[in-house]
């Protein structure tokens, strides 16, 4: 009964005690630590995630080991410790910190097998750079990448070899190539759960779990726009939400995306602060002014749908956050349409509601930037914002441009696929007033016209709020049911629907239309643009769209008005 009693004790306190993830911890990635920690307790319900940290670890006499100048990272060679800090007991899982978790920690411990010391991902990974992160030499040897991710037996009797002297003082290749284990003792993982970034493909070698930016993330110049950045971005923004609401502040650091112009002024000020006469600095109350007149370069005035002098929010409402930042990003001022109306210089506008000035604007030929929501890469967070130059869509021609920017949204493009129902998406009442047009008569004019032309059902989803349209009722979700295609004015449902394997019928200034049908009569038998093309397409957009970000820093507007 005693004995009995202890295993059911032992089975209860496992079954209590969290899962400990031990994650690299590396003092030039500290970001990409916070992303990894958050992306793992935001889907598991009983974990400990815990820094490996180099400088910690060898001030508590875990870690002896001479620095070695060919590690790659701070946490090279610590990730072996982790059975001794565990006490050669239980599991426990390892993990880089250049790694998205898209699943809770409870989805590895169901994989967890007793038969094994170490369960990992076996790649056969060939690197496709000479370098990776921030320019660290790559070298290519047996079993590369097996250790960044490891679920660790702790409890198995080989483990108890890594002592500390051994982690001290073994090679990289006895202790990242396993050589303390028997072949056998090594069980094998899908490589699901450790996706290397650019050597794995959808949907060939299956989805990813675990994410592994393993050449570089977007936290390391040049690797902003890497495949699968725009998922990591979105999570480091909900982890920054998280901590703002945690420590009850608005921003972090309101400097970190301003334009180089901006920062060399607030360079400038903080030199005269400390430096006012110039002495050392050169840097005195004229050279200061020059400085800040630069910026008043007047390229292009923005104008808020509610700052107009009529509206009673006029004095009281925030300015537009949005056009503040494409300012920031491109010179000029904020203002209202009135006072610039007889100016020739280039506006800007956000959202339908303007869209009495874009039509004097293009009458007189002026010349006028529009922001909306953006084509691809976003849930339930807007990340990309779409910002057409005189036209409130990018209706082409289609540029060539590189994959980058489309690689860095995660989009993954499906093949196309057949259907029985027809799918109708008028946009908003609104939008449609903008050309003119009545949405109800719109709507009826076309079914009318459809079934000139096809006995198949159609559906009708009418535009609903941005909730319903991002979590109960999705395009995806839309287009689950049986869909042949999908038919619409000018909404961004198009290019939804084209990327998501289904084709479209564009009626009016869209930007799909390169890559849709525009005539009803060929209802039953739609062009359906190859997958080079959508892939071509879309790049072409990706660079039609922007954060908030590239908004402010002014990548926007150099890739706006580049060529020009």
């Amino acid at each position: 009964m005693l004995s009995w009693n202890n295993g059911m004790d032992e089975e209860l306190e496992k079954a209590n005690n969290p899962i400990r993830v031990y994650v690299g911890w590396d003092s030039r990635e500290d970001i990409a630590y916070q992303v990894c920690k958050f992306s793992i307790e935001t889907r598991s319900h009983n974990v400990e995630v815990l820094p490996l940290r180099l400088d910690h670890l060898t001030e508590l006499g875990h870690y002896g080991r001479a620095k070695d100048t060919l590690g790659s990272t701070e946490f090279t060679f610590t990730r072996f410790l982790v059975p001794k800090l565990e006490n050669y007991k239980g599991w426990a899982i390892f993990c880089d910190c250049d790694i998205l978790w898209k699943i809770g920690v409870e989805e590895l411990v169901e994989l967890f097998d007793d038969r094994y010391a170490v369960m990992v991902v076996k790649h056969d990974y060939q690197p496709t750079r000479s370098v990776k992160m921030d320019d660290k030499q790559q070298y290519l040897y047996p079993r590369k990448n097996w250790s960044s991710v490891i679920l660790w037996n702790c409890g198995h009797p080989s483990n108890k070899q890594l002592t500390k002297s051994v982690v001290d003082t073994a090679t990289g290749e006895y202790l990242h190539r396993f050589q303390w284990l028997q072949d056998d003792e090594i069980g094998e993982l899908n490589c699901e759960y450790n996706w290397l970034v650019n050597w794995y493909k959808e949907p060939e070698n299956g989805s990813p779990k675990l994410i592994h930016y393993t050449e570089g993330g977007p936290w390391f110049k040049n690797y902003e726009h890497c495949e699968y950045g725009a998922l990591w971005e979105r999570e480091k923004f909900a982890y920054f939400d998280a901590l703002n609401k945690m420590l009850e502040i608005k921003e972090i650091n309101p400097y970190a995306n301003l334009p180089q112009d901006i920062k060399d002024v607030i360079d400038n000020v903080l030199k005269y602060r400390v430096d006012p006469h110039g002495e050392f600095y050169k840097i005195n109350f004229q050279e200061l002014m020059r400085s800040v007149k630069v910026l008043d370069n007047k390229n292009v005035y923005a104008v808020d749908g509610a700052r107009e002098p009529e509206d009673p929010k006029f004095n009281t409402s925030p300015y537009d956050g949005f056009l503040k930042s494409f300012i920031i990003g491109s010179g000029g001022q904020i203002t209202h349409y009135e006072k610039v109306s007889k100016s020739t210089t280039p506006v800007v506008f956000r959202g339908i509601t303007k869209s009495k000035h874009m039509r004097i604007c293009q009458e007189k030929g002026r010349t006028f930037y529009y922001i909306d929501t953006g084509y691809f890469g976003n849930a339930r967070k807007k990340l990309y914002h779409r910002i057409t130059k005189n036209a409130m869509q990018n209706v082409g021609p289609i540029i060539h441009r590189p994959r980058d920017r489309l690689a860095a949204t995660g989009l993954q493009l499906k093949k196309f696929r057949p259907g029985r129902n027809i799918l109708v998406c008028p946009p908003s009442a609104k939008a449609m007033s903008c050309f003119g047009l009545d949405l109800q008569e719109w709507l009826q004019t076309i079914i009318v016209e459809i079934k000139k032309h096809t006995d198949r059902p159609i559906i009708i989803r009418e535009k609903g709020s941005r909730r319903e349209r991002t979590a109960v009722d999705t395009m995806e979700m839309a287009l689950e049911r049986n869909i042949h295609c999908l038919v619409t004015y000018n909404s961004i449902a198009a290019t939804e629907a084209i990327l998501l394997g289904k084709p479209a019928f564009t009626l009016g200034p869209n930007a799909a239309s390169a890559v849709s049908s525009n005539d009803l009569v060929r209802i039953d038998d739609p062009y359906i643009p190859s997958l080079d093309e959508v892939e071509e397409w879309a790049a072409h957009l990706a660079y039609a769209q922007f954060t908030e970000a590239e908004i402010t820093n002014g990548t926007a507007w150099r890739i706006l008005n580049e060529n020009q």
